[in-house]
This record gives C-alpha cells, sequence and structure tokens, in this order.
C-alpha cells in the first residue's frame, strides 16, 4: 500500500503518542537515564509525547505523520519558532510522565535536555523535535524529514535537529542538505549529534 505523509489528525493523537514511545522505548537518551521497569518506561513515554504532541498543536507547530491506508507508520513533531514555549498545563502533562519515569531518571532527563538546549543556534529555524516509526517500516523516516524540509522551505526558514540514530543516518541525512554542527557525549558514551540544513530559498536570495 501506498505511504503517503500528511498532518496529524486530533483523533490520531492518542495513537501518536503511543508509536513514539514504542519507537524510543530503548532509545539511546533514554538508556542514559538508566534502569527503568519496562511498563513505567512505555507508559512515562506515552505520557510524555501525548504531552508533546498537545503542546506542538497549541503552539502552532506542524506534527506531520506518515500512513499506510488507516495505519500509522511514522510521527514527526516540529516546531516553527525553534522552540517549544510550554504553557503551565504543558507542565503539568509533563508531571504526570515524571510519575512513572521516577526521580532518578527524571533528574538526568533534564540535565540532558538543558544541555541540548545550549547547543541549538539562536538563529530563527524550524526544529525537528521527535521524529520516530515503527520498527517494521523502513524508509518512513526519510519520508516524513522530506515532507518537513517541504515545510520549512516554504516558510523560508533553516532547519535544526539532534539525532542518536548512528553513523547512518547522518550519512541520510547529508544526502538531504544536512550538515554536522555539535557532538553531544552522554554518561553511557553514546553520542547525540545535531545537524543544520539552510534553507535553498534563502541561500538563492
Amino acid at each position: 500500500m501506498r505511504l503517503e505523509t500528511r498532518e496529524l489528525r486530533g483523533r490520531e493523537t492518542w495513537r501518536a503518542a503511543r508509536l513514539l514511545a514504542h519507537a524510543y522505548r530503548d532509545g539511546t537518551i533514554w538508556a542514559a537515564a538508566g534502569d527503568v521497569a519496562r511498563w513505567r518506561k512505555q507508559a512515562g513515554l506515552t505520557l510524555l509525547y501525548l504531552a508533546e504532541l498537545v503542546i506542538c498543536r497549541w503552539e502552532k507547530g506542524f506534527t506531520l505523520v506518515a500512513v499506510r491506508g488507516e495505519r500509522l507508520d511514522g510521527v514527526m513533531i516540529s516546531y516553527t519558532h525553534g522552540e517549544r514555549p510550554t504553557p503551565w498545563w504543558g507542565w503539568l502533562l509533563r508531571s504526570f510522565a515524571c510519575v512513572f519515569a521516577g526521580p532518578v531518571a527524571v533528574t538526568r532527563l533534564v540535565r540532558v535536555s538543558n544541555d541540548l538546549e545550549r547547543l541549538k543556534p539562536e538563529e530563527p529555524h524550524v526544529w525537528y523535535a521527535v521524529l520516530g516509526r515503527r520498527d517494521d517500516a523502513p524508509g518512513v523516516g526519510y519520508a516524513l524529514l522530506r515532507a518537513g524540509q517541504a515545510r520549512a522551505d516554504a516558510l523560508g526558514l533553516p532547519g535544526y535537529l539532534e539525532t542518536s540514530a548512528g553513523e547512518e543516518q547522518v550519512r541520510i541525512n547529508e544526502m538531504l542538505g544536512w550538515e554536522l554542527r555539535d557532538e553531544y557525549v552522554l554518561r553511557t558514551g553514546a553520542v547525540v549529534r545535531t545537524m543544520w540544513r539552510d534553507c535553498p530559498v534563502k541561500v538563492a536570495s
């Protein structure tokens, strides 16, 4: 069945949160938070990404999904102002996720988040904050990233992202016009790389 990318629909929000939680359950950054029971991890991540999806809609970012028919294969959350200003209720939503993660994991994750925040450029840009896909849906990340880039180009804005997916993903991003910027080493020794993509419209002008 043909893969299609489009905006997330409101009724798909819970499914999108669960997909992202599943995609990141064994993620590099979460591993740096320490040992957390699998069910607590899944519950915490689901609530965390549910909050992120709601905040993105509220802040007028854009969330793209990749679908095959009715099957949700991937989700990408992006912010057009390079940040995600969090309303008070956003912190309330995230607090429920923190209950499942536990204080040690939360402290470590907040430290990582703050460190990565300091690496972000001050120049206006689109921040590709979260991108996750089903395990059995290769190529979905590429399709979503291209769709997001098209949206950023239409806005005349460059793009910024962080990836911990390894060298192969970096090479794929470079083929799409991204350049490496910084590297951040986690307590586990794993590396998060930041990447930047100039807007072709802006470059041409």
